[in-house]
């Protein structure tokens, strides 16, 4: 059997003062305690590591010194990870890694990290994008400390906390025809080449609002990232449906783009943020305050569109 961290301690103890009473005393325990511990440690490991002198004491034998190293410094590196422990959980300092399924994020996750690491040079954030079912993984297996996604699919074992509801929009350059109107209903859209964010759970989601209509698409072209969809309806190639949108209408390449709420009433998503349930570190607990703040505030309404933002 292994021997406890308590009897390897009260070892340790006693002949760091090669006396049971007084690593009794210094312990703040019975001296008969002491003495059951090194017969404890030294029956696991089969070893005699103590002799027992009347009135001077006890003494390590020769394995008995060469353990007591080995388990002073065992005993150092448990008390070390305690005090790390301490300070993961109280501490506003270490390295917190993201994952993230959100589109747009990079229009709103600098803003907030900027004012989580605005008071401690101490703070290292390291972001990774991925889809839904990723970031669920990689936040039950410990890839990642916190995530931002889609209440959809949700696996067990994670707490959320609601961000932001996000309706569906429709996206078209600025000099499409449909660019004038208010509203635009999935049949306008059907009758044009659409451009397709065909990522897992979002390349399906778009199609079932076609699909939920009696309609079938006429798919364009696709892209995997949110600014290539972009990019195409602003050159031109197709017109597209979207749920977040950037702060701005001008795509990477300098096209003018419109953001057209959809008259229909259509599923929106929400984006909200997973945790593991228990006491996460302040690091973790802090980033999530911060969010929820940021998307409290009316800065985050304009990442929606609705019929009074359009």
């Amino acid at each position: 059997m292994a021997p406890s961290l308590k009897a390897l301690r009260y070892f340790h103890t006693a002949l760091e003062h090669n006396s049971i009473s007084r690593a009794a005393e210094s312990l703040n325990v019975v001296p008969s305690a002491v003495s059951a511990a090194i017969e404890q440690v030294e029956q696991d490991f089969g070893l005699q590591l103590v002799t027992r002198m009347p009135s001077k004491g006890i003494q390590p034998t020769a394995t008995g010194k060469l353990l007591l190293v080995k388990v002073r410094h065992l005993l150092e590196e448990y008390e070390n990870l305690i005090a790390e422990g301490g300070d993961l959980r109280t501490a506003l300092t270490g390295s917190l890694n993201v994952g993230y399924y959100a589109p747009v994020a990079s229009a709103f996750l600098p803003a907030i990290s900027a004012r989580l690491t605005k008071d401690s040079n101490a703070i290292s954030l390291r972001f990774h994008e991925c889809d839904n079912e990723t970031a669920q993984a990689g936040l039950l297996n410990g890839t990642y400390d916190v995530i931002l996604f889609v209440s959809e699919d949700l696996k067990p074992g994670i707490d959320c906390a609601p961000l932001i509801t996000v309706p569906p929009y429709a996206l078209v350059a600025r000099d499409h025809k449909l660019a004038g109107r208010k509203s635009i209903a999935p049949t306008d859209l059907s009758e044009e080449p659409l451009v397709l964010l065909d990522r897992p759970f979002a390349g399906e989601y778009y199609r079932s609002i076609f699909t939920q209509a009696g309609l079938t698409p006429r798919i364009a072209a696709t892209g995997t990232t949110h600014e290539m969809v972009r990019g195409l309806v602003g050159a031109g190639v197709g017109s597209a449906i979207l749920n977040m949108r950037p702060m701005t209408e001008v795509s990477y390449a300098g096209d003018l783009l419109r953001c057209i709420p959809l008259s229909s009433e259509v599923r929106p998503l929400q984006l909200v943020m997973g945790y593991l349930p228990g006491n996460p570190r302040r690091l973790v607990k802090a980033f999530i305050g911060e969010c929820q703040q940021y998307f409290a505030s009316k800065l985050a309404q304009r990442l929606i569109v609705t019929p009074k933002s359009a």
